[in-house]
């Protein structure tokens, strides 16, 4: 697990650097649409998601897959948006930014999910003095 969040961290920064790239060269275009299209979403997932149900079943691997592509095109459409807005738009400001948010998240510390106990069992009725 370790190593998958070091290998997120580094992906947004590993696209940054193919930007020196020409164009349209093939593996500037595959870098870039692979870290856009998983990593923002999947370090977002990661970091949500208690580790005691991650992989379990071929379902939730499914979902996880799934929930990491739609969540990675909402914030590559919400940066993308942020940008424009403010007049500053390139694809290297919003790899930039994109490579900021996916380091965080991918490099967040993880606790687990405590289980509340339910105050009702536990407590003791209150009898009234009659």
């Amino acid at each position: 697990m370790i190593s998958l969040r070091w290998g997120l961290a580094l992906s947004g920064w590993a696209a940054l650097a193919v930007t020196a790239l020409p164009a349209a060269h093939p593996l500037r275009v595959l870098v870039t649409a692979v870290f856009l299209l998983v990593c923002p979403g999947l370090a977002a997932v990661q970091s949500l998601r208690p580790a005691a149900r991650r992989g379990r079943v071929p379902a939730e691997v499914l979902e996880a897959a799934v929930l990491s592509v739609v969540v990675s095109l909402a914030l590559s459409v919400l940066v993308a948006e942020a940008l424009f807005l403010g007049g500053t738009f390139t694809a290297r400001w919003a790899l930039l930014a994109l490579a900021v948010l996916t380091s965080a998240l991918a490099l967040m510390p993880r606790r687990g999910r405590k289980r509340f106990k339910d105050r009702r069992a536990t407590t003791a009725p209150i009898e009234s003095k009659s």
